[in-house]
């Protein structure tokens, strides 16, 4: 009886190891991304992230990122804070996930976001920009 008590002790343990392996940012997949080499110390990537958020998310995240704008006093759930340090460590691949999916997929879709899905109107690049705009901006 003691050896299968050990037995399924150890087989608990083993199904916790591989449930949080595969827990990602936000407790959701999404797809592994690199982010290009160099672009958070590239000035014009990130002029042109600041310029891309001020045009196509300010509107509803703020002009300083912080969530706040004549838009969201409507919004359920609200627009990310990107001034707060959980954004600071935030995986770029999980950013660049978001801003290119937005509310087109669950469950952020049931959850009443309004994040429009960036990736058919923007660039890869263009993506990558705005991402390293926040990263760094919010050092």
């Amino acid at each position: 009886e003691r050896a299968i008590k050990q037995h399924v002790f150890l087989l608990f343990v083993l199904l916790m190891v591989f449930a949080l392996c595969g827990c990602t940012e936000e407790g959701f997949d999404y797809p592994a991304r690199t982010m290009p080499a160099g672009i958070l110390k590239d000035r014009v990537a990130l002029e042109s992230g600041e310029s891309l958020f001020m045009d196509k998310c300010a509107s509803c995240h703020g002009k300083s990122g912080e969530g706040r704008s004549d838009r969201t006093a409507f919004f359920e759930p609200p627009a990310p804070d990107f001034t707060d340090a959980h954004y600071q460590r935030m995986d770029p691949a999980y950013l660049y996930w978001r801003i290119e999916v937005g509310k087109s997929i669950e469950p952020f879709r049931t959850q009443g976001s309004v994040m429009p899905a960036w990736g058919m109107h923007l660039t890869e690049q263009q993506l990558w920009q705005i991402v390293a705009y926040l990263q760094v901006r919010a050092h």
